[in-house]
Parts: structure tokens; C-alpha cells; sequence
């Protein structure tokens, strides 16, 4: 028998004292609120979400039953909840590459020796710390028909004015402005922290070799930025996909459904018509498109990204 399983052996002897005892169980009981948490506000929910989906649910009425799948077959025959997911699309769409593109600009720029580059990054963060809620009642002022800054600019410009909130084309154009205003900042701190962890020596030997800008960002720069990227595309579209906040204090879903999206017909459907079991259907159809969509950006993507 070697040193190593004499030893193994000598450990398992001892006698289980109460000293060892305390250290076995330290460690479970210092991350026991975590987990207990957790459960309470993740798991649980969940799980009981779940089972109130296979129900005809509300609070108003004691009886509870059962319907199977019948909250999600009733899904496929309403017209708003397919208005709401192709509206959820648009944002998405509308948001996510306009997000990503900007907050990488900004991150290249304010990773340069800008004069006051400290007060630029503090500037661009300032609306991830700004409650949304708070955010889209001073938006609804700069979006005001009459006194709003964007009239105001149109004027001066002697350009058409509009009612930027209540005309079907121009709401979601003006729900995804004030959203891409609210997420930059947070992008841009993800993209800025990756770059600062490259390497400059791979740029100064690129540059003895005689790379110019546009060489170092496509050959260096954009290879080295893809676990941020992947990153920042994942949690932007999931982020996407569950907005409601901008859209209930904005629009209110209006006008005429234009900015209608899947969370706010889910809160419509669960504290307004109080029908918390087809609620709860629809919050795990969404969570299952948003499980394949990331699947399907983690296959075209993720095994592109190297993290070594």
C-alpha cells in the first residue's frame, strides 16, 4: 500500500468528532438562504406556474379544473395572442442589432485615450441604472405631440410632426428608441471589459507586420470580442422577448394592438381577465420559444467561441 492510501485510509479512521461534524456542514448551511431563496422565488413559481397552466384558474372562483392541454390548444385560436408574438418579432428584431452594434461603437470608442473618457462612460450607463418605469415617463414627455423635443427638432426642421405614441406607425418606432437608449450602456460595459482583456502585444505584432485599423479590428479585435458577443446577442434577445415594462407605461399595448407584445398580453390575460391558467400557458410558450431561439443561436454560434 503507498503513502497516499495509507493516508486515505488514516483520514476515513478518525473518530467522527463534532469538530468534523461543523465542517462538513458549514458550507451547506452558510449557501442554505441562497437555495431557500431560490426555491421561493424560481423554483417553486415555477413549478406551480406549470400545474396552474393544465387548469381553468382564477381567483375568483373556488373550483379549479382540470383541462389538460386545453389553455394551450386555446392559444392557437386567439388572433391577439399571434399579434402580440409577431409584435414581439418586430421589437426583437428592431432592437437587438441596432443594441449590439452601437454598444460595441461606443465600447471601441471609449476604450481609446478620450479626453474625459470617464464622464463619457458614466454618461452612457446612466439609463441601465435609471428604473425603466421612470425612464418611459420622461420619454413620454420628449414623445409629447405638442411639447415634446422630437416635434420641437421636426419643426425646426420643417418637417411633419406626429403623435408618436398613439400612430400605429410610428409606436414601435418609438417603443424600440427609448429601449436601445435604456440597454446600450449595459452592452457597452460587457463589450468594454472584453476588450481591455485583449492582449496588446497581439496589436503591436500585427502592426510591426504593417495591419492597418480596419486589419487589427476584423483579424484581432472581432475574433477575440466573440464570448462577449455571444453573450450580449443571448441575454439582449431574451431581454427582448420579455419586455413589458416600456410598453405598459408607453403605449399600453396601442394603438391598435401595434405594440401589443407576449408579456403584456400575459399580464393582461392574468390581472385583468384574471385568467391566471391561460396566463400561465402562455408564459411557458414563450419560455419555450426563447429556449429554442437560444439553442439555435448557442448551435450557429457557440461552438465558434473559443474561451482559452
Amino acid at each position: 500500500m503507498n503513502s497516499g492510501s495509507r493516508a486515505a485510509v488514516a483520514v476515513r479512521g478518525r473518530p467522527l468528532t463534532w469538530h468534523r461534524v461543523q465542517r462538513m456542514i458549514a458550507p451547506y448551511v452558510f449557501i442554505s438562504p441562497g437555495v431557500v431563496f431560490y426555491l421561493m422565488v424560481t423554483i417553486i413559481p415555477m413549478v406551480w406556474g406549470f400545474w396552474i397552466s393544465f387548469h381553468k384558474w382564477s381567483i375568483i372562483w373556488p373550483a379549479h379544473p382540470w383541462v389538460g392541454l386545453g389553455n394551450y390548444t386555446a392559444l392557437l385560436s386567439e388572433d391577439l395572442f399571434w399579434t402580440s408574438l409577431r409584435n414581439t418579432a418586430i421589437y426583437t428584431a428592431g432592437v437587438v442589432p441596432v443594441e449590439v452594434a452601437v454598444a460595441l461603437m461606443v465600447a471601441l470608442l471609449l476604450n481609446t485615450r478620450l479626453r474625459g473618457r470617464s464622464f463619457y462612460r458614466l454618461l452612457y450607463y446612466l439609463p441601465v441604472v435609471t428604473p425603466l418605469s421612470i425612464s418611459a415617463v420622461i420619454w413620454q414627455w420628449i414623445y409629447h405631440p405638442h411639447v415634446g423635443l422630437f416635434n420641437w427638432v421636426m419643426r425646426l426642421l420643417r418637417l411633419p410632426t406626429h403623435d408618436w405614441l398613439q400612430e400605429i406607425g410610428t409606436a414601435m418606432l418609438a417603443v424600440i428608441i427609448v429601449a436601445i437608449w435604456s440597454g446600450v450602456g449595459y452592452r457597452m460595459v460587457i463589450f468594454l471589459a472584453a476588450l481591455q482583456g485583449i492582449p496588446q502585444t497581439y496589436y503591436e505584432a500585427a502592426m510591426i507586420d504593417g495591419a492597418g485599423r480596419f486589419a487589427l479590428f476584423r483579424y484581432i479585435t472581432l475574433p477575440l470580442l466573440k464570448p462577449a458577443t455571444l453573450f450580449v446577442l443571448v441575454t439582449s434577445i431574451i431581454g427582448s422577448f420579455q419586455v413589458f415594462s416600456i410598453v405598459n407605461v408607453l403605449t399600453q399595448g396601442g394603438p391598435l394592438d401595434s405594440t401589443h407584445v407576449v408579456v403584456y398580453y400575459i399580464y393582461k390575460r392574468a390581472f385583468g381577465d384574471l385568467q391566471f391558467g391561460l396566463a400561465a400557458a402562455m408564459s411557458f410558450v414563450l419560455f419555450a420559444i426563447i429556449l429554442v431561439v437560444t439553442a439555435i443561436q448557442w448551435k450557429l454560434i457557440g461552438r465558434e467561441v473559443s474561451y482559452e
